[in-house]
């Protein structure tokens, strides 16, 4: 049988009388994790006779090799074992899933009592209800996810290089200046308490005995509390005593302004421009938040619902990332992405191979979408010659149209000639909606000098002749 006790924060009278009762009983092997307690010298007192596990430390440069070989030494006991670690053996203690899992594995049995931990001793130091929000978090932890609505703990801040990594990770939330508690010795009889900026967090020594406290802030900068906040402010102006504009709309009022605003965004984008980025990008997350509320107050859906919808499908459209699939480069992930795409289309039993694309989509992008879909069947040209020289086919037959002063004739030409030269961007892998919008902006800019020059020449724009107006251009088109 191997028995699983805590010995408490530290102080001898914490422990409990059953885990006492076992760690005297002279018919069992007794194990320390660790001599570091408190507890331990009224266990020399009681006249109790055990070993430790502290040697295992100094032998091994990583914590998860000393915890496994900690397990394997309280499992290699030949006879019952008391294996008693610091607090309690439910509460940060990597050892003792290791010994669960191994005597499993072996047929032994094994039982695991509670104990007081430090994580009480810390709350009754610091006067923390847990009820009201409250994080325990491991500072040896690969990732650590830290929520500032809620106060939170951190364990194993045991010298001033961990609590410098833990600094580092924290001030990517918290503002310097939050006041944060380092708790030593809790549950000891000699605690000691040091309330300072989170900032200074790494310029004093640490122990094993202490443990961090973060209070919950609300000046942080952290995604999950603005989301939540953010979301709770649509909420507000979309209620019965908030806008009554915002009351009002609907997801089909709401259109022109999804349209607007995503393309503001992509003006900032062109323009280089990172503050008016970050500003349009808010105003675009306002028309998803928006129509998401909308859903909500109507009961068919949530925000909830949409974050965990694109979740799900990147990971299955993401499978070299997340399931382990090996791919050789882009063109390959590009690959699985479509075939993982038209899984999906057969699942919802859509009709045809073009559905799907949404008819709201600019042409240019709309009529590249419609390409690359036909060439998932092989309904595509060899190379680019073939896509060559349909344009100039088309543009003999835009020219024959022209000739035939037939409008609606014009109109289908030029609607193809423009097809033909979006099947050309294809396959020089240029996408030809960005390239369309960047020769306008190079018109706006060049034509603005056009008008800069004319004004500096005392020329009256309009009185300009063609002649004129070349010289100008040429003239802009070597500034920008």
């Amino acid at each position: 049988m191997i028995t699983v006790v805590g010995l408490g924060p530290g102080d001898p009278g914490l422990i409990n009388r059953r885990t006492w009762e076992l760690l005297t009983n002279p018919n069992v092997t007794v194990v320390l994790r660790t001599s570091q307690h408190g507890a331990v010298a009224a266990l020399r007192e009681a006249g109790v006779n055990f070993s430790t596990c502290d040697h295992l430390y100094a032998s091994e440069s990583e914590f998860a090799h000393v915890y496994q070989r900690i397990a394997d030494t309280v499992l290699a006991s030949p006879r019952e074992v008391v294996y008693a670690v610091p607090g309690s053996p439910f509460v940060a203690e990597a050892t003792v899933p290791l010994i669960r899992r191994g005597a499993e594995t072996c047929g032994r049995a094994i039982r695991v009592f509670p104990a007081v931990s430090s994580l009480e001793a810390v709350c009754g130091e610091l006067e923390l209800d847990p009820t009201r929000g409250l994080v325990t978090l491991d500072a040896l932890q690969d990732s650590l996810a830290f929520n500032p609505q809620w106060g939170t703990l951190i364990t194993q801040v045991f010298d001033r290089f961990t609590a410098g990594e833990l600094k580092l990770k924290l001030l990517d939330v918290y503002p310097p200046e939050h006041n944060v508690s380092v708790v030593r010795a809790a549950g000891q009889g000699c605690t000691a308490r040091v309330d300072i900026a989170l900032a200074e967090l790494d310029h004093r020594e640490f122990t094993h005995e202490d443990i961090v406290y973060i209070p919950p802030c609300k000046e942080a900068h952290h995604l999950g509390s603005a989301m939540e906040a953010f979301a709770r402010l649509i909420d507000r102006l979309q209620g019965d005593c908030g806008c009554p504009w915002d009351r009002e709309q609907t997801h089909l009022s709401l259109r022109p302004y999804l349209i607007e605003e995503a393309y503001e965004v992509l003006e900032a984008i062109e323009n280089g421009d990172s503050e008016a980025l970050a500003e349009e990008l808010g105003d675009l997350l306002l028309q998803v938040v928006f129509h998401a509320q909308i859903a909500s107050r109507e009961h068919r859906f949530d925000l909830v619902d949409c974050i965990e919808s694109i979740s799900k499908k990147l990971i299955r459209r993401h499978p070299h990332v997340f399931n382990g699939l090996q791919v050789s480069g882009t063109d390959e992930v590009l690959t699985n992405w479509q075939r993982i795409k038209q899984g999906e289309r057969e699942a919802r039993a859509q009709e045809g191979l073009l559905d799907g694309i949404p008819k709201g989509l600019p042409a240019l992008t709309q009529a590249l979408k419609l390409q690359h879909k036909a060439k998932q069947v092989g309904f595509d040209w060899p190379d680019i010659d073939g896509a060559w020289n349909k344009l100039s086919e088309e543009l003999l037959e835009l020219h024959a149209a022209i000739a035939q002063q037939d409008q609606a004739f014009v109109v289908g030409e030029l609607g193809d000639v423009l097809f033909s030269v979006v099947n050309v961007s294809r396959f020089l892998r240029v996408e030809p909606e960005t390239a369309l919008r960047e020769a306008m902006l190079r018109f706006k800019q060049r034509f603005a000098i056009v008008e800069s020059l004319a004004r500096e020449r005392g020329y009256a724009l309009g009185a300009c002749g063609l002649e004129e107006l070349d010289r100008l251009w040429d003239e802009a088109k070597q500034r920008a």
